[in-house]
């Protein structure tokens, strides 16, 4: 007879629901909700609230516990998104266009610019480096060029980058990229540049877009290069 009361006891403290509040550290609330909802098994009420770093339960107390311990294994810091740095080259083209030699880590692409195109000269007119964090954008402007006195302005932007791969196989992704200038015509100025995407492995050179910055008729190249910083 005592056996059978405590059986009963045991199932039902088994079956009881208790409350639980569970701080959050490193972890947003709604995805420590969607790790509860997994292991609660349709039996633990959850409730996240967005102000608050903390997740209220309330349930069996067997499935709490597994619940807490599932949730501190994932409460942890993520790894520092890598840094990586963008440059991109301003190249000229023609005999008589303004700028200077081309730096030596540019000859490979230079011949390949010529040959496609048939440009008998390159010249360099300017570099532009930007560091930026994978998973976010970053832009830069500045002045190059005249135009019946007035300066040409460009601006270079990307929304986003991203790492992919691992050490010695990376593949970087430029989303939203966008290059043009603003060409001064007269009292006004004239858009122009290119938009696009572009896939590149961890330090490959290569040709993006061509473009006119200024009245000259001047073809301008933009060469893209990016390296994730260790």
């Amino acid at each position: 007879m005592k056996t059978i009361l405590l059986l009963f006891f045991a199932v039902a403290l088994w079956g009881q629901k208790t409350g639980l509040v569970i701080p959050l550290r490193h972890i947003k609330s709604n995805f420590a909700a969607q790790i509860a909802v997994a292991f609660g098994d349709g039996k633990v009420q959850v409730q996240n609230f967005a102000d608050t770093p903390n997740l209220v339960l309330s349930g069996p107390p067997e499935l709490l516990a597994v619940i807490e311990s599932a949730i501190k294994k994932a409460d942890v810091p993520s790894a520092p998104a890598p840094n990586v740095e963008i440059t991109f080259y301003i190249l000229a083209g023609g005999e008589g266009a303004i700028g200077g030699p081309l730096p030596e880590e540019l000859s490979g692409v230079a011949r390949q610019v010529k040959g496609l195109l048939g440009m008998t000269a390159l010249k360099m007119v300017e570099s532009i480096q930007i560091r930026s964090r994978a998973g976010q954008g970053a832009e830069a402007s500045g002045v190059m060029g005249k135009s019946a006195g007035n300066p040409s302005l460009y601006q270079l932007r990307f929304r986003e980058v991203l790492v992919e791969g691992e050490t010695g196989s990376r593949f970087l992704r430029l989303s939203g990229l966008k290059f043009g200038g603003r060409i001064a015509a007269g009292a006004n100025y004239v858009e122009t540049g290119f938009n696009t995407d572009v896939d590149m492995k961890d330090g490959q050179k290569i040709v993006i877009g061509k473009s006119s910055l200024d009245t000259s008729g001047t073809p301008y190249f933009v060469v893209v290069t990016g390296k994730v910083v260790e």
